[in-house]
């Protein structure tokens, strides 16, 4: 058994691919496995990881039709053969003794998984990004080097960096879990599925990861797969309710209608009604199971009850817009009558 396995999903990736498999077939810890998933790439990036296979017996290569980040992990955790696992974007890079430094925290506090800092840059210029998410100071100063578990975090837990090269993990505590495919923020069950899971966690606080960004890039632009925040709510619901955590139903309630209805406000109004059909068929499908929930029957925040029976009874964007609106204005009303008497 290799020490560390190491799952690169690969999609069209040609212009840093090389960088990145170069950062980790030379990392300090040479008793590793390298799986590179090719998602269907279109470019020359099966070419370049032909290339390093045939010059490095622990490089292995997956192909598959192209289905998305979730799917490729999940392929290459079928592959794993090594005692820990840790993932890495095409189109980052890691540190030369990361895998070391990360195996030796693992063994020496016998952990289910490490959480390590993401350190972010811009491609352009280089610049470091100063990122409180992903360096976490709110985490490390409540556990420090301690190892812990969700109940030491419980009141930040939907906060903590979500980020898949952020997380080291033991093999065998990832067996059971997966990623959800064909869905953006994918990340998101995993995480919390393994923090809710795991009995030892350690914060590895240290920069070792080094992550890619373009102060020009297009993934802040709304999409209507911007709303698969209501599938992956609903499933880190089931999670909830799974583990017995029902103080997050708030949480994930607010992203399921308040933020759901601000991406809509935000769309372009030629992709309204696409935004509109979709929250409405999410929510219709979704219905029995919230109504079946104590909390949504109950506690909901009353405003959130009415966008959900706004996008129930109303026929398309502009009505669905004017059904919100006229709540949000009654209850503004409201609250001024009431400060006035």
């Amino acid at each position: 058994m290799v020490k560390v396995s190491v799952i690169v999903p690969v999609y069209n990736a040609e212009r840093y691919l090389s960088e990145c498999i170069e950062s980790i077939a030379s990392q300090s810890l040479d008793d590793i496995e390298i799986i590179c998933v090719d998602d269907g790439s279109t470019d020359s990036s099966p070419d370049i990881l032909r290339q390093y296979a045939d010059k490095d017996s622990r490089i292995k290569i997956l192909s598959q039709k192209n289905s998305g980040a979730g799917a490729s992990r999940n392929l290459g955790l079928e592959h794993v053969t090594g005692e820990y696992v840790y993932f890495a974007d095409s189109d980052d890079y890691l540190d030369l003794n990361a895998l070391e430094e990360l195996y030796g925290v693992a063994c020496e506090k016998s952990t289910d998984f490490v959480m390590l800092k993401v350190k972010n840059f811009y491609e352009k210029t280089g610049e470091v990004i100063d990122d409180d998410y992903y360096s976490m100071p709110h985490l490390k100063e409540c556990v420090g080097s301690n190892v812990f578990s969700y109940s030491d975090v419980s009141k930040m837990a939907l906060e903590l960096c979500v980020c898949p090269p952020g997380c080291f993990f033991k093999k065998e505590f990832v067996n059971d879990i997966r990623f959800p495919e064909g869905l953006l923020f994918e990340d998101n069950v995993f995480f919390t599925n393994a923090l809710f899971k795991a009995d030892r966690i350690c914060f590895h606080d240290q920069f070792l990861y080094n992550r890619r960004r373009w102060s020009d890039s297009t993934t802040g632009q709304l999409s209507v797969r911007s709303l698969d925040t209501i599938e992956i709510s609903n499933l880190l619901l089931d999670l909830c309710n799974e583990y017995g955590h029902p103080n997050h139903k708030k949480e994930l309630y607010y992203r399921i209608f308040n933020n759901i209805y601000n991406i809509f406000k935000k769309a372009n109004p030629s992709q309204k009604d696409e935004f509109f059909n979709k929250i409405k068929h999410d929510y219709l499908k979704s219905k029995p199971k919230w109504e079946s929930d104590e909390y949504f029957k109950n506690e909901l925040n009353p405003k959130y009850k009415h966008i959900f029976n706004c996008a129930l009874k109303s026929k398309n964007a502009q009505r669905f817009e004017k059904c919100v609106y006229n709540y949000n204005n009654k209850s503004r009303l409201k609250r001024l009558r009431d400060k006035l008497l």
